[in-house]
């Protein structure tokens, strides 16, 4: 590491984020240089690298107290999940506690894929693996280690995934699916108008409860997936819906 890049990791981890343009100017070299340099400090661990700049790599990810480790549902569901994903693809997993077990299970199976995602714990789970993460920038959200807001739409925006992957606070088998946060619900929407196919991953507890905010119609999900604890009514009014309904027995 040569000196300029040693100044640069110091003021990446001193000011939680660098901009390419900024720190081109600040040292009187060109955009481009900055970005070779942040490239070697992702190369060695230090930062990953965004659109416009880096931000510091989690070296150790803790779960907060309030998230238990992966439930047998969600290992369940997320092994079923599994079995739709096609090597080589490009996926985008959305945050949620169910989404994480998946990204869990596909770091062990290490399966060559592209994963797009808003989520820090999912791009850490996949640390070190044969998956190529792109983690998307945005505002860090107060609740969770979630990046959302205006500027994540933006950069999200530009991609195109073959497999969208969602989780949901609430659901509701007439109406559709439900989450608690106003910016997560725009990049929920913006994330399946990118995707040529959209699979929802939830805990049959979900359904019959609804969060704040109404991210997706049934028109825009392709399938559900869930476990079989689901109640009859709303296994049958799911099934009257134009979706693939997969419940994975446990």
């Amino acid at each position: 590491m040569n000196r300029r890049q040693q100044e640069l990791l110091d003021r990446l981890n001193r000011n939680g984020r660098i901009l390419l343009d900024v720190e081109a100017e600040y040292f009187g070299v060109t955009s481009m240089t900055i970005r070779r340099d942040v490239r070697y400090l992702e190369q060695h661990g230090l930062a990953v690298e965004t659109r416009k700049g880096a931000i510091p790599k989690p070296r150790i990810y803790a779960a907060p107290l309030n998230v238990a480790e992966d439930s047998e549902i969600k290992r369940a569901i997320a092994t079923q999940l599994l079995e739709k994903i096609e090597p080589g693809s490009t996926v985008m997993l959305s945050t949620g506690t169910t989404t994480l077990a998946a990204a869990r299970l596909l770091a062990r199976r290490n399966t060559p894929l592209t994963v797009v995602t808003n989520s820090i714990p999912i791009a850490s789970a996949l640390f070190q693996t044969c998956i190529k993460v792109i983690l998307i920038g945005g505002e860090l959200r107060t609740t969770s280690l979630d990046l959302v807001g205006p500027a994540a739409e933006k950069f999200l925006g530009e991609y195109h995934v073959d497999l969208l992957v969602s989780g949901c606070d609430g659901a509701d088998s007439t109406q559709g699916f439900y989450t608690s946060d106003l910016n997560m619900a725009n990049l929920e929407k913006l994330s399946a108008e990118v995707s040529e196919k959209v699979i929802v991953i939830t805990e049959s507890v979900k359904f019959g409860k609804k969060a704040l905010v109404k991210f997706a119609e049934f028109a825009a999900i392709d399938t559900i997936i869930t476990d079989d604890r689901l109640k009859a009514v709303d296994r049958e009014l799911l099934m009257r819906q134009d979706v693939e309904l997969t419940v994975v027995s446990l």
